[in-house]
């Protein structure tokens, strides 16, 4: 069983802010592979289905982001799973630039602060950049920057990237990062 947690804040208001890109990939997977409904419960919406032959759970915590981590381990125990995969922003990197790491810190980010709080720090991260001009030039301040929407550009973006995240997602389900981010890469140049 493979536990996928993406990163959020609840309530309507949040939804096409930077901080929310993992509840929108998680979101976009739930809908193209058909998962059943969300359900409630551990602190979070939780959804599993049988796919590429494996029994997987898509979550998204619902405590606020700097309060991910005892929702996550509240699934995590109750399923007895040992390791997670965890998407969320990362405001130190461009924008769609990703990375995989592991385990390490958190970079500055509160919800991966209080996942690894609660968790400790030896989960996978699937890291998508955020960052833009706005931000490199400190026109606005990095707390305000991640609760910003994004713009109308970048959400056409952000949906192309979708789509490619889709496209690979057995890759994330084998844990096969290297080819995940290799195929990333190669399709987001034409994004």
């Amino acid at each position: 069983m493979l536990l996928i947690v993406g990163l959020g804040n609840p309530g309507i208001k949040y939804k096409l802010t930077r901080h929310n890109i993992g509840f929108e990939i998680i979101d976009y997977l739930q809908s193209h592979f058909r998962f059943p409904n969300f359900k409630s419960k551990f602190g979070g919406l939780y959804s599993k289905k049988n796919l590429f032959g494996k029994n997987i759970i898509i979550f998204k915590p619902q405590m606020f982001m700097n309060l991910s981590g005892e929702p996550i381990k509240k699934i995590k125990d109750y399923y007895k799973l040992k390791d997670f995969i965890l998407i969320h922003d990362d405001i130190d990197m461009n924008f769609l630039k990703i990375k995989i790491k592991s385990s390490g810190g958190h970079g500055g980010h509160n919800g991966v602060r209080d996942t690894i709080k609660y968790n400790g720090n030896k989960f996978f991260r699937i890291k998508f950049g955020v960052s833009n001009e706005n931000l490199e030039s400190k026109k606005i301040k990095p707390e305000n920057f991640v609760l910003d929407n994004f713009s109308s550009n970048e959400l056409k973006r952000i949906e192309e990237f979708k789509k490619l995240t889709k496209d690979n997602f057995v890759h994330i389900i084998n844990k096969n990062f290297s080819i995940f981010k290799t195929k990333l890469i190669m399709s987001k140049n034409g994004i």
